[in-house]
């Protein structure tokens, strides 16, 4: 702690701080190019939905402690188990409710949610942030695209990656959303047989 009390650490730690974001894009880059050549590879298994979703929230519970936003967790009771490789599906969460968390005004909630569906369980990421207009809505997976030019948060392959990602586990990922009411986004994982 007291190097990083001087200049130098102080240093330090932006250029690890930078490392970490260049490589992180890199594994986007390199996600997305997996993504379009059909070469994605899930290592699927069955999962408890329980401990994925427990797992996800503490994922997030420092990022929303931050930014002031309360992390809730909703489940259906029982739910089936899932064939998901696991890690995956984290970064599809991280994905999802780490945007949600950055959007949502401080002392707002990020819900992570989970309910039987047909054949699949159907997972939900809920914020009560400012919400998104029909043309964000209709963009929101472009690769690279952001609703507004001057935001930092992000290079626009969060979305896209989830969305490749589900898709390789044979589910659907979509968003339902209106401008001062928050935004939901929904994606579906095969019951386990």
């Amino acid at each position: 702690d007291e190097v990083l009390a001087t200049p130098q650490g102080q240093q330090v730690g932006m250029i690890h701080r930078a490392a970490r974001r260049a490589n992180r894009l890199l594994e986007d880059l390199m996600d997305v190019t997996r993504i379009e050549s059909g070469g994605l590879s899930v290592d699927v298994a069955a999962v408890e939905v329980a401990g994925l979703l427990a797992d996800a929230a503490e994922v997030m519970r420092g990022p929303a402690e931050e930014n002031g936003v309360e992390l809730l967790s909703d489940s259906a009771g029982s739910l089936p188990r899932v064939l998901a490789d696991r890690d995956r599906i984290l970064q599809v969460f991280a994905n999802l409710a780490g945007n949600a968390v950055k959007f949502t005004p401080a002392g707002g909630t990020v819900t992570l949610g989970a309910v039987c569906a047909e054949g699949a369980v159907r997972f939900s990421v809920a914020d009560t942030g400012p919400g998104m207009s029909a043309e964000q809505v209709e963009r929101a997976f472009d690769r690279f695209w952001q609703a507004g030019r001057a935001d930092r948060r992000g290079v626009g392959l969060g979305l896209s990656i989830a969305r490749g990602i589900v898709e390789a586990h044979g589910g659907m990922l979509s968003v339902t959303s209106a401008p001062n009411e928050g935004a939901t986004f929904h994606f579906t994982l095969p019951t386990a047989p």
